[in-house]
């Protein structure tokens, strides 16, 4: 007998998006992606961290008090969860596949989506302060341009949204 109750992939990938955003050490921001074929096949996961080869425990990649000193700014240096998914999955098409994002993209990562081809993006949240408002205004025009459909989860109305919730109250203990 089938099982009646069981995870939406909609719920499922985000998950796994949120799963991923577990492994980063940043101490503000923790992000994850998982990218998925139009088979809903993962062909790519991916969290915000350093690149490859950089030692985590130099502070000075960490550092988060001045981002007008590019030295000396967590951002200069931070691979976003967007990106790193789609490094962690080039030996794959990902034209006209979905991305799961626990934030919304910014503009440099928005351009990635894009140019590999991503045609669907899903993300969990999405920061509304002021220098933000410009960003992701820039970056529903640059979807829009490209036909990159861009969707809050919650907009999608899963009955099972509540493992994330769930997902959430669960990293706060781990942190």
């Amino acid at each position: 007998m089938k099982k009646e109750n069981y995870m939406s992939w909609h719920t499922y990938f985000m998950s796994i998006a949120f799963l991923s955003s577990f492994r980063s050490k940043d101490s503000k921001t923790q992000n994850g992606a998982c990218i998925v074929d139009a088979s809903n096949r993962i062909i790519g996961i991916g969290y915000n961290g350093l690149p490859r080869g950089c030692n985590d425990n130099d502070p000075q990649y960490w550092e988060d008090s001045d981002d007008n000193d590019l030295v000396r700014s967590k951002h200069t240096y931070v691979v976003h969860a967007e990106k790193n998914a789609i490094y962690n999955c080039m030996a794959h098409s990902m034209t006209g596949s979905t991305i799961y994002v626990t934030q919304f993209p910014c503009n440099t990562c928005a351009q990635a989506i894009i140019q590999v081809g991503i045609k669907k993006v899903i993300y969990l949240r999405k920061k509304e302060h002021s220098h933000h408002e410009s960003l992701n205004e820039s970056v529903n025009k640059m979807f829009q341009d490209t036909n990159v459909m861009i969707i809050c989860y919650e907009e999608l109305n899963i009955s099972d949204s509540f493992f994330l919730k769930e997902l959430e109250r669960m990293k706060c203990l781990y942190e």
